[in-house]
């Protein structure tokens, strides 16, 4: 009596599906091994798992790959499969498993039947149900993404985790009432100079988990407070239409706060992509500019030499790594497209004394710094003023108006493109409602963004006074700054420095750009009392010039002191 055949049962269950009623892994197995004893034949099963199917590649799918290396071995000859799509719905993977079945004979088995894939008709019907399969995808997919069109149009969650912060009430998103607390507690840690490797560290310490039960990581909390739900909106596009809807919910953070740690996330960030970091202070480093090829200038400190200057990095530097020819390393300037034409460096001293001076001359001779303005008209106009704060409420409650009215727009000319599929438009009419509703969706668009813009400003009125708290009142005790408040200071006041060389005097000339209009600044009074008032507005720009000589002189001076510790050490060796 000769050894039973084998009947390999392969099972498997979609990710998105996971274990369906009807198709879970065990009703997959209990008919493959029901059809092995109604062929009499021993069974084998290659439990896949959960695996998804449509977007998959057989690096994916282990059990599969070790299956269709049996049968390439000879050792497979019947298969069975619960349906077609089991196997794959993925085209590629698809094919190379039908190609492998017929190459090797395998017969294939599923709950429609028996299939012999070298047999032209069995080969046909397989194909057809192959078909099927394909089209019962593309549809459960285009289900799917009308689903969450349509839950997105009503203003629901269109599915998945909510972000922290948040949870489902009512399918809409709804403050956490704890995790809505940590999450404005991590916006003002970081609005107040704490790293996040800080903010991490207190999270862990309270035990505070992210989504599926994890810590948080540095980077799950850097995108977090990058999460414009925080604020009150998201963006929800539609990958096959390529249609963006603008999605409201409940904000958390206040949208002042936002802004200002989304700026302190850009400097880090530009701080961060810096190609030569160094541990060594530089005041400037992060604000100062080349004029000339637009790269951050760079600092060098050389302590045999006792040097210190700051430079553009691109001059001559890149044929380190083999951009520029060997034979031009040495070459000062341009080297074709190369190099930088700020061929001379700026010494460190002079240079952070020639822009910290301009600075703090600049903000205590400001006019609306001044303390008397300040105290008696700024912060009377501003501070605690309940009107901004009843703006501020309104404006938000019109943005959330503008906001579902521009979706009822958009779920409108969805239903007219729909109507207009099914032909129950003439063409003139379609043009004329496309048209109109076109008009009207920019209209709210536009007065969307008019809103936010009032808002913002609004909003800076008290920056505005907390930046006056923090570097106007502050200036009078600048001569008690360590170095790195001096920076800080800096960073707070200043948006860039630009460094430009004159070719012909070779003196540097330095272009800051404020951060506030304080140049020149002035308030006009009405009378000699001071009943009424304009306030000038003064400008962002100032400019100072570093005279070549000078730098010599210093560049002179501290390599003759170098010179001389260099000597007294050797005088000490002998």
């Amino acid at each position: 009596m000769g050894m039973k055949e084998t009947l390999h049962i392969y099972t498997r269950v979609s990710t998105r599906v996971q274990d369906d009623e009807g198709t879970s892994l065990a009703t997959q197995k209990e008919l493959g091994v029901a059809k092995s004893k109604e062929l009499g034949m021993k069974h084998k099963v290659w439990n896949e798992g959960a695996a998804s199917s449509h977007h998959e590649d057989l690096v994916n799918r282990p059990v599969l790959v070790q299956l269709l290396g049996e049968i390439e071995n000879g050792a497979v000859k019947h298969l069975f499969v619960y349906n077609n799509d089991r196997l794959s719905r993925n085209e590629d993977t698809q094919y190379t498993v039908k190609y492998a079945l017929r190459k090797n004979d395998v017969v294939l088995y599923t709950k429609d039947g028996r299939f012999d894939l070298n047999n032209p008709q069995d080969k046909l019907f397989k194909s057809l149900l192959d078909g099927i399969a394909e089209y019962d995808n593309a549809i459960r997919a285009e289900r799917s993404r009308l689903g969450k069109i349509n839950k997105v149009r009503r203003g629901e969650w269109f599915g998945g985790p909510p972000p922290f912060g948040y949870e489902i009430v009512d399918k809409k998103l709804s403050p956490h009432p704890e995790e809505s607390k940590w999450v404005k507690k991590m916006f003002r840690w970081f609005h107040d100079g704490k790293p996040i490797i800080w903010i991490k560290s207190q999270l862990d310490k309270e035990g505070v988990l992210a989504r599926r039960g994890k810590l948080f990581t540095t980077g799950s909390i850097n995108v977090l407070l990058q999460n414009t739900h925080h604020i009150g909106h998201y963006d929800f596009t539609d990958k096959k239409s390529g249609e963006t809807f603008i999605c409201s919910c409940p904000p958390i953070v206040d949208e002042t706060v936002w802004n200002a740690v989304q700026e302190r996330r850009q400097q880090i960030f530009a701080r961060k992509g810096q190609n030569n970091r160094t541990k060594r202070f530089y005041l400037l480093r992060n604000l100062m500019f080349c004029g000339e090829c637009g790269s951050q200038m760079s600092g060098r400190i050389h302590d045999a030499r006792n040097e210190q200057s700051y430079f553009c990095p691109k001059k001559t530097r890149n044929w380190k790594n083999g951009s520029i020819p060997a034979d031009q390393k040495y070459q000062r300037g341009k080297v074709e497209e190369h190099g930088c034409s700020m061929v001379r460096s700026l010494n460190i001293p002079i240079t952070d004394k020639f822009v910290w001076d301009l600075v703090i001359d600049t903000v205590s001779n400001s006019s609306i710094l001044k303390e008397g303005f300040k105290d008696e008209i700024l912060k009377s106009k501003f501070a605690g003023d309940a009107e901004t704060e009843r703006e501020l409420r309104n404006q938000k409650t019109k943005t959330n108006r503008l906001m579902k009215e521009l979706k009822q727009v958009q779920s409108s000319i969805a239903d007219v493109e729909t109507n207009n599929l099914l032909q129950r438009y003439d063409d003139e009419v379609y043009a004329k409602i496309k048209t109109n509703l076109d008009a009207e969706l920019k209209s709210k668009k536009d007065e969307i963004e008019q809103t936010r813009i009032h808002t913002k400003e609004l909003g800076n009125q008290k920056r505005w006074l907390d930046w006056i708290d923090k570097y106007a009142d502050r200036v009078g005790a600048v001569e008690d700054f360590t170095n790195e408040e001096k920076k800080e200071y800096l960073e707070g006041v200043l948006n860039r420095i630009e460094v430009r060389l004159d070719a012909e005097t070779n003196d540097h000339h330095l272009d800051l750009t404020f951060k506030m209009g304080l140049v020149g600044d002035d308030i006009e009074y009405e009378d000699d009392k001071g009943a009424g008032y304009t306030v000038v507005e003064g400008a962002t720009d100032a400019s100072i010039i570093i005279p070549y000589a000078e730098t010599q002189n210093r560049h002179k001076d501290a390599r003759k002191v170098g010179r001389q510790e260099q000597n007294a050490k050797k005088k000490q060796l002998r």
